[in-house]
């Protein structure tokens, strides 16, 4: 962990407070976080002791709150960690950093606002080279990340200008979402532009970290915004009463997902451009319409829908428990073609009653191994296998 500088909230406790190296006031914390990171010149680490955070400002580039700066194009790698695992949304430890009404009003009209966020400028290559990466590698661990709400342009983790990030146990919501969860209320219609983490761009440069692991986020507008990330793994994540849980704008290599779910999210996943995703055991749950989010574009497509149907290709196999809108299948017809679809919820005994495309499965009564064309069930020649 090399360097570590601990930061204590305002509302930490005594001991704590006595161990950091600075402690916040309650008022643009984001300042007291900033300096602490600009002394880590060469990498190292912030830990935030338990307590409550807030950030009242984008004063930074692109109008980022936390910010990474170039540091004179010296690589390092700072973790962002908090000093306790919190488990639970109503527990009274642990670390919660608040971004404000204060910080959100402002925002200029129409700019979208980051709370981490590194610099975009590129460090200079030796030789022929040219430099793909950035100067900062940044990690997060152990905190929740409240927005006051989601009717404001913002991304929480933006990683696009990180040479890799590794997210773990990290939790982005607003801050009513469990309350309005637990308590089943209709939640408030997002703005389009609120998004919870954004992944680093392009590839993984070899042996960097680009992953996330038991992170959650709920109530905004896009849950994770995939901007081309390769060799991405999530493992136990959820994206929660968002419009879409999760968006891939495209990747040339691998996205796998393990044991990720998609809660009462309005639309299923949003793929553009094209790509390759894996995804075992996903999860998921719609059972009310009353309780997921209205889309201000319109709810109207539920289903997973490819921007260019054909472009993506890999294998999803997921489970479906309830029904709201209507929502019986993964895919809209004509879309997800080129993945190997699996319903992982249905009688051996008879045939899936929502199958997907090239979904297959053993016709005890024909004693045939059938697939359904979109249209029918037919045999390894093609001919129809009836019921």
């Amino acid at each position: 962990m090399g360097t570590i500088y601990r930061i204590a909230a305002a509302n930490s406790s005594v001991e704590d407070k006595c161990k950091a190296d600075v402690v916040c006031t309650g008022e643009y914390d984001e300042r007291v976080i900033n300096a602490q990171i600009e002394k880590l010149v060469r990498g190292g680490t912030v830990q935030l002791l338990d307590g409550d955070y807030y950030i009242d400002s984008f004063e930074n580039e692109d109008h980022s709150a936390i910010y990474f700066s170039y540091n004179d194009g010296n690589a390092r790698v700072v973790n962002v960690i908090g000093d306790t695992e919190n488990k639970s949304y109503n527990t009274h430890f642990g670390v919660v950093i608040h971004v404000t009404k204060r910080a959100l009003d402002s925002l200029p009209q129409g700019e979208t606002g980051r709370v981490f966020y590194g610099a975009g400028r590129r460090p200079e290559a030796p030789g022929d080279f040219f430099t793909m990466t950035y100067v900062n590698n940044v990690n997060f661990e152990n905190f929740y990340l409240y927005f006051y709400n989601a009717s404001y342009p913002f991304i929480g983790i933006d990683c696009s200008h990180f040479g890799s990030s590794e997210i773990r146990q990290v939790g982005i919501f607003t801050e009513h979402f469990f309350e309005d969860r637990f308590l089943h209320k209709k939640p408030a219609t997002p703005c389009k532009g609120s998004i919870g983490i954004r992944t680093c761009n392009d590839s993984n440069d070899e042996m960097a970290r680009i992953g996330c692991n038991v992170v959650d986020v709920g109530g905004l507008y896009i849950g994770y915004d995939f901007i081309g990330a390769d060799h991405m793994i999530l493992r136990d994540c959820f994206a929660a009463r968002c419009c879409y849980g999760y968006v891939f704008a495209q990747s040339y290599k691998t996205i796998t997902m393990l044991n990720c779910a998609d809660e009462g999210n309005t639309h299923m996943p949003l793929f553009h451009g094209r790509g390759q995703l894996t995804a075992l055991d996903f999860c998921v749950e719609r059972f009310d319409a009353d309780f997921i989010p209205d889309d201000p574009e319109g709810n109207t497509e539920p289903y997973a829908t490819e921007e260019t149907p054909g472009n993506w290709h890999g294998m999803i196999s997921y489970t479906l428990q309830g029904n709201a809108f209507g929502m019986n299948h993964f895919w809209k017809k004509g879309h997800g073609e080129n993945f190997r679809t699996i319903n992982l919820c249905h009688d051996k005994n008879s045939r899936p009653e929502h199958p997907e495309y090239l979904e297959s499965y053993f016709d005890r009564k024909s004693r045939k191994m059938i697939t359904w064309t979109g249209e029918e069930w037919v045999d390894a020649m093609g001919n129809s296998v009836a019921e």
